[in-house]
């Protein structure tokens, strides 16, 4: 069975992680804060011309921006490191899912 565009639970501790580690409005963290999930809005990225592209396309760029994040911990010791890095974890399985149930493990975003 193939995973629905924006059917994604996002647990309450990752989104309560992204609310305190985003960058503000441009950023993937603060779309999950302030929704508490992650779906699709209404500027369809170029190059996604499928809704599971664009639903790919926007896990890509969450787990990127939880790496940083991530990375950010890591460099202060942040207390927050291990909850971020399972977070991390969860968004890469998350994108490595998704692009196989899609069809989609060679398709790159350009």
């Amino acid at each position: 069975m193939t995973t629905q565009v924006n059917s994604v639970e996002i647990s309450s501790e990752f989104i309560e992680l992204a609310s305190l580690w985003h960058g503000g409005q441009g950023d993937m963290l603060y779309a999950v804060a302030s929704t508490g999930g992650l779906t699709m809005g209404s500027l369809q990225p170029r190059g996604c011309d499928t809704p599971e592209k664009w639903y790919l396309h926007l896990w890509q760029a969450l787990a990127a921006d939880v790496m940083w994040a991530r990375r950010a911990a890591e460099k202060s010791h942040h207390e927050d490191f291990a909850d971020l890095e399972r977070f991390e974890g969860f968004c890469d399985a998350t994108v490595a899912r998704l692009a196989k149930e899609y069809g989609l493990e060679d398709w790159e975003n350009s």
